[in-house]
């Protein structure tokens, strides 16, 4: 079973692209958590290299689209985005210089953070960017 499953149901923004790149990075999330299981540390600088590479791709995608739309919550979202993406590269630029490693305590963090920002923060986007 992986440790993230991408559902419509508690996933879905209505806004096919963004709803197609969550599945990615939750395939990406799921890939670093092999890596993780496995401890297999080459792996894991790897996999958690393009998860937060895509995380930024997305998230410029996103914001992309609601300035497009000039979506009233395009600020705050882009705070959000912009907190989560400076842990990122400090938690990378920390593995890297093998001062930290990512534990399943790092795992459990990302998929907190997921189920918390689609289904409630990125679902307030879909009635605006899919219209």
């Amino acid at each position: 079973m992986p440790f993230m499953e991408w559902t419509q149901e508690k996933y879905g923004t209505t806004v096919d692209a963004c709803d197609k790149q969550h599945q990615e990075l939750f395939n990406r999330v799921n890939a670093l958590n092999d890596a993780v299981s496995e401890s297999k540390r080459v792996e894991i600088g790897s996999r958690l290299d393009s998860l937060i590479a895509y995380v930024v791709e997305h998230f410029q995608t996103e914001e992309r689209l609601m300035e497009e739309r000039s979506f009233d919550g395009l600020t705050k979202h882009r705070e959000i985005h912009e907190d989560l993406v400076s842990t990122c590269a400090d938690l990378q630029k920390k593995f890297h210089a093998n001062e930290a490693d990512i534990e399943p305590e790092t795992m459990t963090f990302i998929k907190k953070w997921l189920n918390e920002h689609i289904p409630v923060i990125d679902r307030k986007y879909g009635p605006a960017l899919s219209s």
